[in-house]
């Protein structure tokens, strides 16, 4: 099965690049109300993904929250190596399972690497379900 049917593309996801300061991601992320972001460098290429454990830890080194640090500190001086790796688009339902037993959302990439969008854990696990209701003739409480 083709992953594209399940991708939200790139002109809908909320993200931030490399140039972006430290309070910008938090404003960002707290509008929105993320957990992650993704992170894409000038040329539009996946980079990372700042999340919030990211900005907890950069707020607890720090000792305190003064906005000025956060106003000069880049997003990408504070992302742990913990990255969401990205899919590519091309890649199979599988390798996307993978990657949401793990993160909220998948980035996927093309051939260049370039962001194109991402996937939701809660649509992989929508996807997973209408198998387990066909099996199951609709009876998904347990039983």
């Amino acid at each position: 099965m083709n992953i594209m049917r399940f991708i939200i593309p790139k002109s809908m996801v909320e993200y931030v690049t490399v140039d972006s300061t430290v309070r910008q991601g938090i404003e960002k992320m707290r509008y929105h109300r993320y957990v992650a972001i993704p992170v894409l460098d000038r040329d539009g290429k996946y980079v990372g993904t700042l999340r919030n454990d990211d900005i907890l830890n950069y707020l607890l080194d720090k000792g305190s929250f003064d906005q000025r640090d956060s106003e000069r500190d880049g997003v990408v001086q504070i992302m742990s190596d913990r990255s969401v790796k990205p899919v590519y688009h091309t890649s199979s339902v599988e390798e996307v399972i993978e990657q949401v037993k793990e993160h909220n959302f998948v980035p996927v990439v093309d051939d260049r690497g370039c962001f194109i969008g991402i996937i939701l854990r809660r649509d992989i696990l929508n996807y997973i379900l209408k198998f387990y209701d066909d099996k199951t003739g609709g009876n998904n409480d347990g039983r």
